[in-house]
């Protein structure tokens, strides 16, 4: 487990501009690879752009949410809990993959989607774990009671 209190400032700012970019990385590898727009499945087309427009409106929502508590390492100072973050503790990381999912699957680019089971799922489910170490560390219990009450 990494301790992010511990990290220096460089290889914060190191983290802060890698994790990102792994959400990025995808999306050029759509633009510049090959389409099969819905592998061929006009319906998987708007199944996917229907996704992708839900996954991007959560992910707005919880951004909007979190307001100046948004952060790409784990920390708080007070607990989020008003908005999409009353059903949801993760809706960011939820709209994320909501969000790539839905386009990849609309490209019909089978290396993105993978990209997104092997790469982006996992990265997204190490981040919220240590986010919620983080602030059960610093909240204790109304953390707990948040946990409880509460989705993913």
């Amino acid at each position: 487990m990494i301790d992010f209190k511990s990290l220096s400032s460089n290889q914060r700012f190191f983290l802060n501009i890698i994790v990102p970019s792994a959400y990025f990385f995808p999306l050029v590898l759509a633009y510049l690879g090959p389409k099969n727009f819905g592998f061929g499945i006009r319906g998987l087309v708007y199944a996917g752009l229907s996704i992708g427009i839900v996954g991007i409106l959560l992910w707005i929502a919880a951004t909007w949410s979190l307001g100046s508590s948004l952060a790409v390492l784990p920390e708080t100072d007070k607990l989020v809990t008003k908005g999409v973050y009353r059903i949801f503790r993760h809706p960011i990381y939820i709209g994320i993959v909501l969000t790539l999912t839905g386009l990849f699957l609309a490209c019909g680019s089978l290396p993105c989607l993978i990209y997104v089971l092997v790469i982006l799922i996992p990265l997204n489910i190490f981040r919220a774990r240590a986010e919620e170490r983080a602030f059960l560390e610093k909240l204790g219990t109304p953390y707990k009671n948040y946990q409880n009450s509460t989705f993913l």
